[in-house]
């Protein structure tokens, strides 16, 4: 009935003109015959009132037919319901709609070829980073067979090498991953410490080359996330911590409070005037050559795996005298009760 009272509504200047048409017809009718006027007004009146909802009731139910028929090309937009669409309306309208349904059509054929070629993208990256850490994992196995053999500022080199194309290939899976159709996350719970311990063992070899003190103090707390990009996430830290190091330098993970992971070095740090664009896609700030030197790309993408698993990154810092990133993440507890 609503639909009906706003049909009404819609046409009331209709029901005003032909009542205005009865006040002339009654006024005609006076003047000719004024013991007629009584009953051939109010048969007048009632008449035009009668013929005003007849129109209302047929364009509301015509509403409602064009409704139903719009509602279901919308469920399933095929061609027979397009048909049945257009039958509903004639001449201009309809001309629109026709125009307006192929443009439609157009852009969701563009739309699906379009999604067809980032899903042959993803694939593509995913088969050649994973094809390229079959010789990143050979050099580490040649490497760690001969280190005794080779010369110590040689073997830096060769791990400093093998960890940049490690990074550099993992960074390029997890951008394919964050920017596809398709995050194939899987969140589970995981032993903070257990993970924090596999980023370590993965950046031994040049945490002990910087003689980098790393001390991981957690103990059993627990986290809710995908194993393999918390990895990556923690991993940028380290890297960082590793590249922008100074005199004596310390590598801490602690657990300060329930749900929140601390990563603080006492490394070269970040100017404060920096600090609010550290996550954005290619920044690299300007302290020190090093930082002219990177890609900027570690931290945006660490900083988008974070919002895709729900953390909060919070960083601090000041040049000279470290860097500091605090991780906000869900708590688990309910998970595990359940």
């Amino acid at each position: 009935m609503r639909k009906f009272f706003c049909i009404v509504r819609s046409q009331i200047h209709w029901l005003l003109y032909m009542l205005a048409c009865d006040v002339f017809f009654v006024g005609a009718l006076w003047l000719v015959d004024a013991r007629a006027l009584k009953m051939l007004t109010l048969s007048l009146v009632l008449f035009t009132l009668g013929s005003f909802a007849l129109v209302c009731a047929y364009l509301w139910h015509r509403e409602n037919r064009m409704a139903q028929v719009f509602d279901a090309y919308l469920r399933e937009p095929t061609d027979a319901r397009a048909q049945i669409l257009l039958s509903r309306l004639s001449g201009y309208p309809r001309s629109r709609l026709n125009t307006l349904l192929k443009m439609l059509e157009k852009a969701e054929r563009e739309k699906a070829n379009l999604l067809s070629q980032n899903e042959d993208y993803e694939e593509y990256v995913e088969s050649w980073a994973h094809e390229a850490k079959t010789p990143i994992a050979l050099l580490t196995m040649i490497l760690d067979n001969n280190r005794d053999d080779m010369d110590p500022d040689m073997v830096y080199k060769i791990e400093y090498i093998r960890s940049r194309l490690n990074e550099s290939v993992e960074q390029m899976l997890q951008y394919a991953r964050i920017k596809g159709e398709r995050k194939d996350y899987l969140l589970e719970n995981l032993l903070l410490k257990d993970v924090v311990d596999e980023v370590l063992e993965d950046y031994r070899p040049l945490l002990s080359e910087k003689e980098i003190l790393a001390i991981n103090e957690l103990d059993r707390q627990t986290i809710f996330a995908d194993r393999r990009a918390l990895r990556y996430m923690l991993g940028q830290f380290v890297s960082n911590s590793i590249k922008y190091s100074s005199d004596d330098p310390k590598l801490t993970f602690s657990a300060p409070e329930k749900n929140c992971l601390k990563i603080e070095d006492n490394g070269i740090g970040v100017k404060k005037s920096d600090l609010p664009y550290i996550f954005e896609r290619g920044f690299t700030g300007n302290t020190g050559e090093k930082r002219g030197k990177a890609t900027g790309m570690g931290l945006y993408l660490a900083k988008k795996l974070a919002d895709d698993m729900k953390f909060d990154l919070n960083v601090t810092s000041e040049t000279g005298k470290g860097f500091t990133v605090v991780v906000q993440y869900p708590d688990v507890s309910t998970r595990e009760e359940e």
